[in-house]
């Protein structure tokens, strides 16, 4: 059984990044200046291609960064999604770590407040596994003062925790430097669990909320977001 680690630290509630990931309604994004590094994959099921961008590589399955609708950059690949985009919405990742990262970054992004209702409701409903009209509800209650560049992140990790990233159930932990973050020489870090179902994962609800961290030790990261800044 998966069980929640650790407690919000004293900084974790200026570091706004927390609000962001959980649903706050700022609109932040995250990642360290860089370029794209492939083609976007091809758009299906009515998916709407991200943004064009010059490939430097001919591996498929390299990061693109696209906008998701809170505006935070998240990322895709033809490998492991997420293959649709229609709409706002992020659906279709692999069944492996990689597709498992994926889906904790680009749903995380679409249960928050900033992506607006007509996103942030149906990822509750369909992208989901628990109370999730409890957690749209919490929605309201969630708010930060901290201006957008502030919590934009400049670099993103990950590791999985616990669980099968090739099973039914997965831990899944994410690390993010923002200018904020950066600026106390902490990250802020948030914990997704995700249930494979129906042939998509989906977030286990209660969500984690994100708290400071002081390392990336352990961590793998998923490279350069185009544009970010420190």
């Amino acid at each position: 059984m998966i069980t929640e680690s650790g407690s919000l630290r004293s900084r974790a509630r200026w570091l706004v990044l927390a609000a962001l990931l959980t649903v706050a309604a700022a609109g932040g994004v995250w990642l360290l200046k860089g370029t794209p590094q492939t083609a976007p994959p091809e758009a299906g099921n009515g998916a709407s291609a991200p943004p064009s961008t010059q490939p430097s590589s001919v591996d498929s399955c390299a990061i693109v960064w696209f906008t998701a609708p809170d505006l935070t950059k998240v990322p895709r690949s033809a490998c492991h999604g997420p293959r649709d985009i229609d709409a706002g919405r992020a659906r279709g990742f692999s069944h492996d770590e990689r597709g498992a990262v994926f889906a904790a970054i680009n749903l995380s992004m679409r249960l928050s407040a900033a992506a607006g209702p007509a996103v942030f409701n149906p990822t509750f409903a369909e992208q989901t596994v628990g109370d999730s009209r409890a957690a749209v509800a919490e929605l309201a209650g969630e708010s930060t003062t901290a201006r957008p560049a502030e919590v934009r992140p400049t670099q993103w990790w990950s590791r999985v925790t616990a669980g099968d990233p090739a099973g039914d159930l997965v831990e899944v932990e994410l690390l993010a430097a923002t200018p904020q973050a950066t600026a106390s020489g902490q990250y802020a870090q948030l914990t997704v669990v995700l249930r494979w179902d129906g042939g998509d994962w989906k977030v286990q609800l209660p969500r984690r909320r994100a708290h400071a961290a002081s390392s990336t030790a352990g961590f793998s990261s998923l490279g350069a977001i185009p544009g970010a800044t420190s």
